[in-house]
C-alpha cells in the first residue's frame, strides 16, 4: 500500500513537472511572438519544449515499468519478454534502458488482473466452504442440545 502510494505521489510530480514545463514554454512563445522574434526563434523554442516533455514522458515510462514489473514478480505473473514484438521500447533521452510500451504495460495489467481475479475466487470458495461447514456444525449443535 505505501509502495502504490510512493509511485502515485511520483508520477503526480511528474505530471506537475511536465505541466510547469509546459506553460513556462507556452508564455516564452507567446513573449517571442509579441517581440517579433523570427520563426527559427520560435521553432528553437518549441523543440526545446519538446525535448523537455520527452524526458519527463521517459521518466514516467521508466517509473510505470519499475512498478509494473515489481508487482507481476511479487505476483508470479509472467513479465513480456524483450523480444515480444512491439512490448519494449528502448529509451533514448534520460537513459538507454528498456521499458514496457503502452501495448505492453495493457497486457501486464491484464494478467495481473486475472491473477488477482483467480485469487479473489480461491477466497470466495473457501469461505462458501467454511460457511457451509459451520452451518452444518451449528445445525447439529442445536438437535444435539434440544
Amino acid at each position: 500500500m505505501i509502495e502504490h502510494l510512493k509511485y502515485k505521489l511520483e508520477l503526480a510530480k511528474c505530471f506537475r513537472q511536465k505541466e510547469v514545463i509546459r506553460k513556462a514554454y507556452a508564455d516564452d512563445i507567446r513573449k517571442a511572438l509579441k517581440d517579433g522574434k523570427t520563426g527559427t526563434d520560435i521553432q528553437s523554442l518549441e523543440s526545446g519544449s519538446h525535448f523537455e516533455e520527452n524526458i519527463i514522458d521517459e521518466e514516467i515510462s521508466i517509473l510505470v515499468t519499475d512498478y509494473i514489473i515489481r508487482k507481476a514478480r511479487r505476483q508470479f505473473v509472467e513479465i513480456p519478454a524483450h523480444e515480444s514484438e512491439g512490448m519494449w521500447e528502448q529509451c533514448n533521452k534520460v537513459s538507454y534502458r528498456y521499458v514496457l510500451t503502452s501495448k505492453g504495460i495493457s497486457e501486464l495489467r491484464s494478467s495481473l488482473r486475472k491473477e488477482r481475479k483467480e485469487q479473489v475466487e480461491l477466497v470466495v470458495m473457501i469461505l462458501t466452504v467454511l460457511t457451509g461447514i459451520i452451518g452444518s456444525a451449528t445445525g447439529l449443535v442445536a438437535v444435539i442440545f434440544k
